[in-house]
């Protein structure tokens, strides 16, 4: 056979004719015409799972959560434990997801209730290590960067260093 021709096969799974060179023929290892199909073939006719002793087994070392044995079951959209303004999730440091989920989304100086990311939650004796619900305080982004953390400016305009507050002057 000249060197580059092509011989026609019929894929296992699909059926389908494709073209394959004879050395491969030769090795042995055409049975089908993609990797898909060979990946088929396998999950439905070798696939371990589809056996009974190995469905018990998988049975046996899994608790079955699915249906009302779930803990979430009904637990959805408002329900949701981590549900807060229509989202379900609340990204960030878990002490802004503590005092996002317990305390009201408004904020405590001026009491604008901005969405998301716009809340954000200061601690009132700057000690980023103690996360107790009194020392969170949820704040509008303005109010956060103007009254909770008043900064001086240079002549650029760039913040230089942070002045301390009126509650810690006195």
């Amino acid at each position: 056979m000249p060197r580059g021709q092509t011989v026609e096969c019929v894929c296992e799974e699909c059926r389908g004719v494709f073209l394959v060179r004879p050395y491969r023929i030769r090795r042995g290892r055409v049975r089908f015409c993609s990797v898909s199909c060979g990946t088929k073939h396998r999950n439905r006719v070798d696939n371990p799972a589809r056996r009974e002793d190995v469905r018990a087994k998988i049975s046996a070392n899994h608790a079955n959560v699915s249906g009302r044995n779930n803990p979430m079951f009904g637990r959805g959209g408002e329900l949701a434990p981590g549900f807060i303004d229509g989202r379900n999730s609340i990204s960030g440091d878990t002490w802004r997801k503590i005092a996002l989920t317990k305390k009201e989304p408004v904020c405590e100086i001026c009491g604008a209730r901005p969405k998301g990311r716009q809340l954000h939650v200061h601690h009132r004796d700057k000690d980023r290590s103690c996360n107790s619900l009194s020392n969170l305080q949820i704040l509008c982004a303005t109010c956060h960067n103007t009254a909770a953390h008043p900064r001086m400016r240079d002549g650029m305009g760039r913040y230089e260093k942070e002045v301390p507050s009126v509650a810690d002057r006195n």
